[in-house]
């Protein structure tokens, strides 16, 4: 699934069967390349995270999550934790290992079952997800070519 087809989809509590926000965005950890966590405009004010450890489900209309108390303020995150909004790699220059450009991050391509990432894409490639080194506030560094 890609990241732009998942925006706007309705976080559904499987409890109370309310829609709790939707999805904005997404952050990434590496090692293995994985969605770490869903960021999600809600009802509230500023912005707030869904750890994909708490998805339950993620489904071609909704994201299934039991309960409320599972999507958290982004405030509350620690920068260090690759739930952390610091860890979004949309708009995000990709650069190697040693330092080359490669474009910038437009999309990912993640697989909605298990939030492994199958590729980040560029305007000019597609990067493997298993090249994903790390996503830090400017970059999204990657393995050098072979």
């Amino acid at each position: 699934m890609l990241l732009s087809k998942a925006r706007g989809e309705a976080v559904m509590d499987l409890t109370t069967a309310e829609t709790l926000g939707t999805v904005t965005a997404c952050t990434i950890a590496p090692s293995p390349a994985r969605i770490a966590g869903l960021r999600l405009k809600t009802g509230g004010r500023g912005h707030h995270t869904l750890v994909w450890e708490d998805v339950r489900s993620f489904g071609p209309d909704a994201v299934a999550v039991e309960g409320a108390d599972r999507i958290r303020d982004e405030k509350d995150i620690d920068p260090g934790d690759p739930a952390s909004a610091a860890h979004d790699p949309l708009g995000k220059t990709v650069l190697t290992e040693t330092g080359l450009e490669k474009g910038t991050v437009i999309d990912v391509e993640f697989d909605e079952r298990s939030g492994h990432i199958g590729h980040l894409l560029t305007g000019e490639e597609q990067i493997p997800g298993d090249d994903l080194l790390g996503v830090g506030s400017y970059a999204v560094v990657v393995a050098a070519p072979r």
